[in-house]
Protein backbone atom coordinates (compact mmCIF):
# COMPACT_ATOMS: atom_id res chain seq x y z
CA UNK A 1 0.00 0.00 0.00
CA UNK A 2 1.38 3.29 -1.45
CA UNK A 3 -0.57 5.56 0.81
CA UNK A 4 0.57 7.77 3.36
CA UNK A 5 4.65 7.32 2.08
CA UNK A 6 5.48 11.07 2.65
CA UNK A 7 4.86 10.29 6.42
CA UNK A 8 7.43 8.37 8.73
CA UNK A 9 6.62 4.56 9.13
CA UNK A 10 6.14 5.39 12.87
CA UNK A 11 3.02 8.20 12.34
CA UNK A 12 0.18 7.37 14.65
CA UNK A 13 -3.42 6.16 12.22
CA UNK A 14 -7.03 5.88 13.22
CA UNK A 15 -9.17 4.06 10.88
CA UNK A 16 -12.82 4.09 11.36
CA UNK A 17 -15.35 1.81 9.10
CA UNK A 18 -18.15 2.47 7.93
CA UNK A 19 -20.92 -0.13 8.15
CA UNK A 20 -21.59 0.56 4.61
CA UNK A 21 -19.57 1.34 0.98
CA UNK A 22 -20.29 4.92 0.08
CA UNK A 23 -21.53 6.10 -3.42
CA UNK A 24 -19.02 7.90 -5.46
CA UNK A 25 -20.85 10.94 -4.98
CA UNK A 26 -20.56 10.82 -1.15
CA UNK A 27 -16.79 9.46 -1.33
CA UNK A 28 -15.84 12.68 -3.38
CA UNK A 29 -17.52 14.86 -0.37
CA UNK A 30 -15.88 12.69 2.40
CA UNK A 31 -12.71 12.96 0.54
CA UNK A 32 -12.79 16.62 0.20
CA UNK A 33 -14.34 16.97 4.92
CA UNK A 34 -11.07 14.80 5.16
CA UNK A 35 -8.48 17.09 3.35
CA UNK A 36 -10.40 20.09 5.33
CA UNK A 37 -10.22 18.19 8.75
CA UNK A 38 -6.85 17.80 8.17
CA UNK A 39 -5.76 20.95 7.48
CA UNK A 40 -7.30 22.88 10.38
CA UNK A 41 -6.17 19.68 12.98
CA UNK A 42 -4.84 21.39 15.77
CA UNK A 43 -2.81 19.63 19.13
CA UNK A 44 -1.74 21.86 21.70
CA UNK A 45 -2.41 25.24 19.78
CA UNK A 46 -0.32 23.95 17.09
CA UNK A 47 -0.63 22.33 14.03
CA UNK A 48 -0.78 18.67 13.46
CA UNK A 49 1.39 17.41 10.47
CA UNK A 50 -0.86 14.38 9.29
CA UNK A 51 -3.15 12.88 6.54
CA UNK A 52 -6.03 11.34 5.58
CA UNK A 53 -8.01 9.32 3.17
CA UNK A 54 -11.11 7.74 2.23
CA UNK A 55 -10.09 3.91 1.18
CA UNK A 56 -12.13 1.63 -0.40
CA UNK A 57 -14.97 4.20 -0.06
CA UNK A 58 -15.65 2.82 3.33
CA UNK A 59 -13.03 3.45 5.64
CA UNK A 60 -11.88 6.40 6.69
CA UNK A 61 -8.21 6.86 7.87
CA UNK A 62 -6.24 9.53 9.87
CA UNK A 63 -2.81 10.16 10.26
CA UNK A 64 -0.41 12.10 12.88
CA UNK A 65 3.36 12.16 12.54
CA UNK A 66 4.13 12.52 16.53
CA UNK A 67 7.40 12.90 16.21
CA UNK A 68 7.01 16.24 16.71
CA UNK A 69 4.08 16.87 18.47
CA UNK A 70 2.06 14.44 20.16
CA UNK A 71 -1.78 14.08 19.44
CA UNK A 72 -3.46 13.65 22.67
CA UNK A 73 -6.57 14.95 25.03
CA UNK A 74 -8.77 17.47 22.43
CA UNK A 75 -6.95 16.88 18.99
CA UNK A 76 -8.09 13.19 19.65
CA UNK A 77 -11.62 14.19 20.92
CA UNK A 78 -11.66 16.57 17.42
CA UNK A 79 -11.07 13.46 15.62
CA UNK A 80 -13.93 11.24 16.62
CA UNK A 81 -15.97 14.63 16.78
CA UNK A 82 -15.42 14.93 13.11
CA UNK A 83 -16.04 11.10 12.30
CA UNK A 84 -19.73 11.42 14.47
CA UNK A 85 -20.26 14.07 12.20
CA UNK A 86 -19.36 12.30 9.22
CA UNK A 87 -21.77 9.44 10.47
CA UNK A 88 -24.63 11.46 11.32
CA UNK A 89 -24.57 13.34 7.98
CA UNK A 90 -24.36 9.78 5.59
CA UNK A 91 -26.39 7.89 8.13
CA UNK A 92 -23.43 5.23 8.75
CA UNK A 93 -22.09 4.14 11.81
CA UNK A 94 -17.93 4.12 12.41
CA UNK A 95 -17.90 3.02 15.65
CA UNK A 96 -19.13 -1.17 15.67
CA UNK A 97 -16.05 -2.89 16.31
CA UNK A 98 -17.76 -5.76 15.79
CA UNK A 99 -18.60 -5.29 11.98
CA UNK A 100 -15.97 -6.73 9.83
CA UNK A 101 -14.76 -6.23 6.38
CA UNK A 102 -13.01 -8.82 4.40
CA UNK A 103 -12.19 -8.90 0.85
CA UNK A 104 -14.70 -10.86 -1.15
CA UNK A 105 -14.15 -11.88 -5.15
CA UNK A 106 -12.16 -8.48 -5.42
CA UNK A 107 -14.47 -6.46 -3.41
CA UNK A 108 -14.48 -4.91 0.03
CA UNK A 109 -17.72 -6.50 1.38
CA UNK A 110 -18.77 -6.50 5.45
CA UNK A 111 -21.40 -8.07 8.26
CA UNK A 112 -22.07 -7.35 11.42
CA UNK A 113 -20.12 -9.98 13.61
CA UNK A 114 -23.07 -12.74 13.90
CA UNK A 115 -23.67 -12.77 10.15
CA UNK A 116 -20.08 -13.50 9.63
CA UNK A 117 -19.54 -16.16 12.44
CA UNK A 118 -22.11 -17.90 10.27
CA UNK A 119 -20.56 -17.33 6.91
CA UNK A 120 -17.28 -19.04 8.76
CA UNK A 121 -19.38 -21.80 10.02
CA UNK A 122 -21.09 -22.10 6.51
CA UNK A 123 -17.63 -22.67 5.11
CA UNK A 124 -18.33 -19.38 2.97
CA UNK A 125 -15.59 -17.96 4.53
CA UNK A 126 -12.31 -19.36 5.50
CA UNK A 127 -9.32 -19.31 7.51
CA UNK A 128 -7.71 -17.50 4.32
CA UNK A 129 -10.14 -14.92 4.27
CA UNK A 130 -8.76 -11.80 4.00
CA UNK A 131 -10.27 -9.07 7.06
CA UNK A 132 -9.83 -5.78 7.65
CA UNK A 133 -7.62 -5.70 10.87
CA UNK A 134 -8.55 -1.85 12.29
CA UNK A 135 -6.36 -2.05 15.05
CA UNK A 136 -3.13 -1.41 13.94
CA UNK A 137 -1.70 1.78 15.21
CA UNK A 138 0.92 3.00 12.72
CA UNK A 139 1.75 3.39 9.20
CA UNK A 140 4.04 0.60 9.11
CA UNK A 141 1.04 -1.46 10.36
CA UNK A 142 -1.12 -0.36 8.23
CA UNK A 143 1.02 -1.49 5.29
CA UNK A 144 2.04 -4.87 6.55
CA UNK A 145 -0.91 -5.93 9.06
CA UNK A 146 -4.53 -3.90 8.36
CA UNK A 147 -5.07 -6.74 5.65
CA UNK A 148 -4.55 -10.42 7.04
CA UNK A 149 -5.43 -13.53 7.12
CA UNK A 150 -8.70 -14.40 9.36
CA UNK A 151 -6.83 -16.89 11.04
CA UNK A 152 -4.05 -14.51 12.21
CA UNK A 153 -7.02 -11.89 13.02
CA UNK A 154 -8.40 -10.84 16.58
CA UNK A 155 -11.69 -12.50 14.74
CA UNK A 156 -10.51 -16.08 14.77
CA UNK A 157 -10.83 -16.48 18.33
CA UNK A 158 -14.45 -15.90 17.85
CA UNK A 159 -15.29 -17.84 14.41
CA UNK A 160 -15.63 -21.58 15.88
CA UNK A 161 -18.11 -19.97 18.56
CA UNK A 162 -21.82 -19.99 18.85
CA UNK A 163 -22.23 -17.86 21.72
CA UNK A 164 -19.89 -15.26 22.27
CA UNK A 165 -17.52 -15.06 24.98
CA UNK A 166 -17.75 -11.08 25.98
CA UNK A 167 -20.20 -9.26 27.69
CA UNK A 168 -20.94 -5.44 26.50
Amino acid sequence: METFTHLPAGSRVWIYQADRVFSAAEAGEISIAITQFVSQWLAHKAKVIGDGALLYDRFVILVADEEKLQVSGCSIDSTVRFIKELGAKYKVNFFDRFYTCYWNNGQVEGLDFESFKSKISQGILSEDTIVFNNLVTTIAGLQTDWQIPLSKSWQSKFANQQEPTFKL
